[in-house]
């Protein structure tokens, strides 16, 4: 990883290159996507927004040529491919302003929350949208399938998932820029600043204003109706951060103890059988706004 981040810093043309053939590869393997985006997030965080600026002029018609070739439409090429590096190019000049992993975390919160209400602003009914979309979907399968008992039990989950589709949709992408993001900053502190990032994450933690806030919305979605259905979309991308958290406070508890790598080991691999899990570890970064967890376990400890 290190040897492509060199790359990437080599000039503006090897940035172009990898952000242009990454994002190609992302049509077929999506994970690469998220390197795409990491690459133009490391020259942002390093020279700063405007040589950012440079590199998405220059491998957008790359991009969009491809698409055109490939897919047949360089707009919806381009498209894509805009709506991967603009979100970090904005995300990688908060964190360089401000050199505070949390504000870029709450930052791309904020972004979700925008999405959010974007949706409710333009579509007005997503739920009705996301219902209908998913219906189409899968209609012809049921129909080749038959009427039969699962009928309608699939519809009745489909029905559920449309009301919080806005939110999901919304926290994957939260995600995914926050994990660009982290990977161009551990490159950025790989090259430049040893064990920066390291010191970065352990130290992430969302204020207590952001965690009033979930709760509040928590508790207006248990109300219901159609404010409870918006408070409950915007409460799912708050809910990445804290669970970013989460991870940071149990990585920084498992740092000061000799056996924490086996802890954290167990830790994920008990996240791939039991998913409630995700829960508890987003307990811990909501909690630490009030608790300090790595200020208060240490010191009991000792």
């Amino acid at each position: 990883m290190n040897t492509l981040a060199n790359f990437i810093m080599k000039g503006r043309s090897q940035a172009i290159l990898v952000m242009a053939a990454l994002t190609i590869l992302s049509w077929m393997l999506s994970l690469a996507s998220l390197l795409a985006a990491a690459a133009v997030a490391l020259p942002t965080l390093r020279r700063g927004g405007r040589e950012g600026l440079w590199l998405i002029a220059g491998a957008l018609p790359v991009v969009a040529l491809a698409g055109q070739m490939i897919m047949g439409s360089a707009v919806q090429a381009g498209g894509f491919a805009l709506a991967m590096w603009l979100p970090l190019l904005v995300i990688a000049m908060i964190l360089r302003e401000t050199a505070s992993l949390s504000m870029a975390v709450m930052a791309t919160v904020g972004l979700g929350i925008l999405v959010v209400l974007g949706c409710y602003a333009v579509i007005g009914d997503p739920a009705a949208y996301w219902g209908e979309t998913l219906g189409q979907a899968v209609r012809p399968m049921l129909e080749q399938r038959g009427a039969g008992g699962n009928e309608a039990a699939l519809l009745q989950s489909m029905a559920v998932f449309a009301r919080f589709a806005t939110g999901a949709i919304a926290a994957g992408s939260v995600l995914t820029v926050l994990l660009s993001l982290f990977i161009a900053r551990w490159w950025q502190a790989s090259l430049y600043n040893p064990g920066g990032f390291r010191a970065e994450f352990l130290g992430l933690r969302m204020p207590k204003s952001l965690a009033g806030t979930f709760l509040l919305m928590l508790a207006v979605a248990a109300t219901g109706g159609v404010a409870g259905e918006i408070a409950a979309n915007l409460s799912v991308p708050m809910f990445m951060a804290f669970l970013l958290t989460g991870f940071s406070v149990v990585h920084a508890l498992c740092a000061g103890s000799p056996s924490g790598r086996f802890w954290l080991i167990g830790l994920y691999i008990g996240m791939m059988f039991m998913a409630p899990l995700l829960l508890l570890v987003a307990l811990a970064g909501l909690t630490d706004a009030w608790l300090d967890w790595r200020r208060r376990l240490p010191a009991r400890r000792g």
